[in-house]
């Protein structure tokens, strides 16, 4: 497997769940880890379980809807590390929908972090990486990605498109030696559900698919993980 010590590491999504699980796990392998998260105060909470690994980390609040706060956070860890090994794209939101009702928000909630975060916080690091000829991408999209269901039709066509952006996007740089990858877990024990009565017990866990994405990052050069489904088996 590959040795990811020292390997720069940017995970957005960081403060909780499958982000936070993430980033412990590679700062387990000696990474140095970049925390992204929209809320301030989970932030600094789960930058303190890293540090407490012994990694080297950088907490930054971050909207990744808002391109000029993609464009100076990414200065930000340019300036500290000098470039970006490897990003991990877990910033997510989704909820219930009814296409008949919902509303232009409800629309642009969804898609701008789900799609239009990982647009700008790729484009952010990829000409770094095309100038090192090096680098990987995770792009974190969901079995619903694939085949869609009707509780929430919004959630599921945006990660179709994801994966639709994911697929150009690997075929584009695949000449600069960098990898893309997508990791589409099924449902996931996390506050995506918030307070919906569902039964999460046959979920998958957060530091299971978290495994996944570890599993995907430490393939040694040459290897790309192009797409990776997961699910619970109990």
């Amino acid at each position: 497997m590959k040795d990811l010590s020292k390997k720069v590491v940017v995970i957005t999504g960081a403060s909780r769940g499958i982000g936070l699980e993430s980033a412990k796990l590679f700062a387990h392998r000696g990474a140095h880890v970049v925390l992204l998260s929209r809320s301030a105060e989970a932030l600094a909470q789960a930058e303190e379980e890293v540090k407490k690994i012994g990694a080297e980390t950088l907490a930054l609040p971050l909207d990744v809807t808002v391109e000029s706060e993609v464009a100076k956070t990414f200065d930000q860890i340019f300036k500290r590390f000098g470039h970006v090994d490897i990003l991990v794209n877990n910033a997510g939101t989704g909820f219930a929908t009814d296409l008949a009702t919902c509303s232009m928000e409800d629309f642009r909630k969804i898609f701008e972090t789900n799609v239009t975060g990982v647009f700008l916080c790729n484009r952010a690091v990829l000409p770094s990486m095309k100038t090192r000829q090096s680098g990987h991408i995770i792009n974190i999209s969901s079995i619903v990605g694939k085949v869609a269901n009707p509780n929430a039709p919004l959630y599921c066509a945006s990660k179709h498109a994801l994966n639709g952006y994911t697929s150009g996007l690997q075929q584009q740089v695949v000449k600069d030696n960098i990898r893309v990858s997508s990791v589409s877990p099924s449902a996931v024990d996390t506050a995506y559900w918030g307070d919906r009565p569902v039964d999460r017990t046959k979920f998958l866990k957060p530091e299971e698919v978290a495994q996944v994405i570890l599993f995907v990052a430490s393939q040694p050069d040459g290897v790309l993980i192009k797409d990776i489904d997961i699910t619970a088996q109990r």
